[in-house]
């Protein structure tokens, strides 16, 4: 009679078959005293399913955790350099831009210094011609 009311407690998913007395016979005549030993071990086989299981889920959710740490280093760098990058950019477009302006400049002077030196030469062909 022990057997029997222990049983139940042995898998509450199978709660329809393991409440059934003729079943609980036929364990009874097969397995006999063996059943005490058979219910201890699978008990302890679901304790280390169960034990696994949760080592399993804190392992993954450790592994998770290091790696959005990770991800989230990684954007952090990646964002300062393009920053970085960005800045750089943006200094020797404006370099090249003031270097430009220079040589435009520049050009712009030689051009004057042209039409002013033929003004000039006309001015003294004139001044000679007199």
């Amino acid at each position: 009679m022990a057997k029997q009311k222990e049983a139940p407690k042995e898998d509450p998913q199978d709660s329809g078959l393991s409440n059934d007395p003729k079943i609980e016979a036929v364990k009874q005549l097969i397995f006999g005293e063996n059943m005490q030993q058979y219910d201890s071990e699978f008990s302890e086989v679901r304790a280390t399913i169960k034990k696994t299981k949760q080592e399993l889920v804190n392992e993954i959710d450790e592994t998770r955790d290091a790696l959005t740490n990770l991800i989230n280093d990684t954007r952090e760098a990646l964002t300062k350099a393009v920053s970085d990058l960005r800045s750089d950019t943006n200094k020797k477009v404006s370099q090249l831009r003031e270097d430009m302006d220079e040589s435009i400049a520049d050009l712009d002077d030689r051009k004057l210094n042209r039409k002013l030196l033929g003004a000039l030469l006309q001015e003294m062909g004139k001044q000679i011609a007199e």
